[in-house]
């Protein structure tokens, strides 16, 4: 409850509403106010501190401004800034590039030993005095360990290495940054199979570092997915030029990842390192150092298909001129086996033919009234041959070997 005639919280006495409200007799500057809580938090954190935070954003304009991040589950829950002052940066810098080959990028986690400082007119900021890279190679160790244990928990961490090995290439996918010196070295090697007809290439470009990396890299693996339904890929290449831990680190991406390691032809990768690992050269069937590397892999591989297709080739003319000589030498068998049983067959027929022309001539009217027999003819000359061709009173002739006589036939044909 509030008194009556009192402001509510406070119980003092309302002013009247047509009294005019009157400055209180002390106040403070803004200035002194800022001041006095540039005092408080100088008390309140002395010296310096060892901070953990994301680099949200770095700007550089000789001395190197910092936004830092701390994200829970993906939401941001603190902000502030932070500046590496000339004087420090570039031994800071140097000791940062010596141990992670790289420079302060957003994205980075990092840990930073900071004093506090508040400044009437650019308000609060930390002053970076120091720097723990190997927090930062830490965390991306970590962040490896964690992605490699997801794909061996899915079952998808080995699943392109067991891929045959191409012998050949014909269609090859390649993704790459656009533009990128990699790429340039990549095709060095690459172009005349190209031009000649003997390779086809699918250039797809990508972002591979920054935020945008992870989404950039999964569409060019979806869009090479869709390539290889279209037409089948022989082989997915994924290259880059040479990069920092901290750079290279952005390609250690779950779903980039998992795309690659499920792609449905063997996958190459050349990332332009030889030391460290990424995940995307541990789920590929093959891994190489550099787009040079993959690229020579390549042409190495259609120069030994081309080598073996000619050796083939004079195998097969070898073996088919050995065939053609021994087709001739079975050939001419063949004919001769023919001729052979052509041979046989006329000399069959022949022998027939001699018998059916002895026999014929043993059946002639001659021969066979020489063997006893008696030949009856008509009057026109015929011969009889059977009984019901005779009537009686009919006049006939019977002839033998040694004569002939006149008859007539008495009675008719009797049944014998």
């Amino acid at each position: 409850m509030t008194k009556k005639g009192t402001t509510r919280g406070t119980g003092t006495p309302r002013k009247p509403k047509s009294e005019a409200a009157r400055p209180p007799e002390q106040f403070l500057e803004l200035a002194q106010v800022l001041e006095y809580v540039g005092q408080v938090i100088a008390r309140g954190v002395p010296g310096a501190v060892w901070v953990r935070a994301e680099l949200a954003s770095v700007t550089d304009r000789r001395h190197l401004y910092l936004d830092l991040v701390q994200l829970e589950d993906g939401v941001e829950v603190a902000k502030c800034r932070a500046t590496l002052w000339a004087r420090e940066r570039f031994s800071l810098e140097g000791k940062f590039r010596r141990a992670t080959g790289g420079t302060l990028t957003a994205g980075l986690k990092v840990l930073l030993f900071c004093t506090a400082e508040f400044h009437p007119q650019y308000g609060f900021s930390l002053h970076v005095v120091d720097i723990a890279p190997e927090f930062t190679l830490g965390d991306a160790a970590l962040k490896l360990d964690a992605l490699r244990d997801t794909l061996q928990r899915e079952g998808v961490y080995g699943l392109n290495r067991l891929q045959a090995v191409p012998t050949d290439f014909r269609r090859v996918g390649v993704i790459s940054p656009q533009g990128a010196a990699g790429l340039g070295d990549f095709r060095r090697e690459t172009d005349a199979l190209q031009r000649a007809g003997v390779l086809e290439f699918v250039y797809l470009e990508a972002t591979f570092q920054g935020r945008e990396a992870s989404g950039s890299l999964t569409r060019a693996v979806a869009q090479a997915r869709a390539a290889h339904e279209h037409e089948p890929l022989d082989a997915l290449v994924v290259i880059r030029g040479g990069g920092a831990v901290t750079d290279l680190a952005w390609l250690n991406d779950l779903e980039f990842a998992r795309a690659l390691a499920t792609f449905p032809a063997p996958v190459i990768t050349g990332l332009g390192h030889a030391r460290d690992d990424t995940l995307p050269d541990e789920v590929a069937l093959i891994r190489t150092d550099t787009p040079s590397k993959a690229a020579a892999l390549i042409v190495r591989t259609v120069a030994a298909a081309a080598a073996q297709a000619q050796e083939d080739a004079r195998t097969i003319r070898a073996h088919a001129a050995h065939v053609l000589v021994d087709a001739d030498a079975g050939a001419q068998w063949a004919v001769d086996r023919a001729a052979q049983a052509a041979r046989r067959a006329v000399d069959a027929a022949q022998a027939g033919t001699d018998a059916l022309m002895r026999q014929a001539l043993g059946l002639t009217p001659q021969r066979t009234l020489a063997r006893g027999y008696a030949l009856a003819r008509d009057a026109s000359g015929q011969p009889v041959t059977r009984a019901a061709q005779v009537t009686a009173g009919q006049p006939l002739k019977l002839e033998w070997q040694d004569g002939a006589v006149d008859v007539t036939v008495q009675g008719g044909p009797t049944q014998g």
